[in-house]
């Protein structure tokens, strides 16, 4: 059946174009219902962009929830499948608060890999992930963090255990009187909190931002990742697209290794994040590694708006 792209919308046509693009890349389909219980979302609240699940008692007295995240119903659903890798990809609608509070059904596509997940298959997902952006726009960007350089420096510079969530909030806010009180606070070394700051600050094209990384003392073997995936990303034809941005942060209990988000012309927010998340895969049972990432659809609505402007 052929589908005229002009009826679509550009959420629609870019769903089609991503459906296809992860399909052509190996990538199986993951199918999922409309609600699950409860008790899921509230264990994993810090991992949702939002807190707020809208929920319902079911039939039989259960405690439900319309779907506000389709990773976490993945990890739920499969099994540890190391030494092999699973590879799947999805187009599902979620429920989440938009801008105004209000609930809304967004559009969601994106790809999880799972299993023996090694630096193959994460820089494999950072390209697609950048493919993806290129799908939607001529004119993007992704940017790059890495959770060991973060966690490197705060062993360092001794910011215990019970501090670190906030600390990591305030470089995520690159706020360097917030991330000077909560070092004060935390009892960290003196030169911790000119150290983060200008690590919150940092943001560039990987060789020009690694070499302040390596001053600062920042784990080696990270930074030594970093510089092979902007090669990769260079050879592939990405070269001024990524960026490294350390003010991107995770929660620590979920995330590790890379952690990314990307941004396209025309839309006034990220449309795409994702990341590594070892640590949900254990807080959930599993012992298989994962990366993935998420393109929120909703938020190319600007983009037709954009355009409707310009043919005004």
């Amino acid at each position: 059946m052929n589908i005229d792209p002009e009826i679509l919308r550009v959420e629609e046509r870019v769903a089609l174009a991503l459906r296809g693009l992860y399909r052509d890349r190996g990538y199986a389909p993951f199918r999922m219902g409309k609600f699950e219980e409860y008790d899921l979302y509230a264990r994993n609240k810090e991992f949702l962009i939002s807190e707020n699940v809208l929920t319902f008692t079911d039939a039989g007295g259960r405690l439900m929830a319309l779907k506000p995240d389709v990773t976490l119903s993945i990890v739920r659903a499969e099994r540890d499948c190391a030494p092999a890798v699973r590879k799947l990809y999805y187009h599902e609608n979620v429920y989440r608060p938009g801008p105004s509070g209000a609930f809304r059904e967004l559009g969601q596509a994106g790809v999880e890999c799972q299993g023996a997940v090694g630096e193959a298959q994460v820089g494999e997902t950072l390209l697609l992930a950048l493919e993806s952006l290129r799908r939607i726009s001529g004119e993007f960007r992704l940017e790059l963090s890495h959770l060991g350089v973060l966690t490197s420096l705060l062993d360092r510079f001794g910011v215990s255990a019970g501090a670190r969530r906030e600390v990591l909030g305030a470089v995520a806010r690159k706020s360097p009187h917030e991330i000077a009180r909560l070092c004060a606070e935390a009892s960290a070394a003196p030169e911790a909190a000119e150290a983060l700051a200008h690590l919150a600050a940092l943001s560039g094209p990987p060789e020009a931002v690694l070499p302040a990384l390596r001053d600062l003392g920042a784990d080696a073997e990270a930074l030594a990742l970093l510089k092979r995936l902007g090669a990769l990303a260079a050879r592939e034809g990405f070269d001024g697209n990524l960026t490294l941005n350390f003010s991107i942060v995770g929660h620590l209990n979920y995330y590790n290794g890379i952690v990314f988000r990307g941004f396209v012309m025309g839309a006034p927010g990220r449309v795409l994040s994702g990341g590594q998340y070892d640590g949900l895969m254990r807080k959930m049972g599993r012992r298989d590694r994962a990366v993935g990432f998420a393109v929120y659809l909703d938020a190319l609505e600007y983009l037709e708006k954009t355009g409707e402007e310009a043919a005004e």
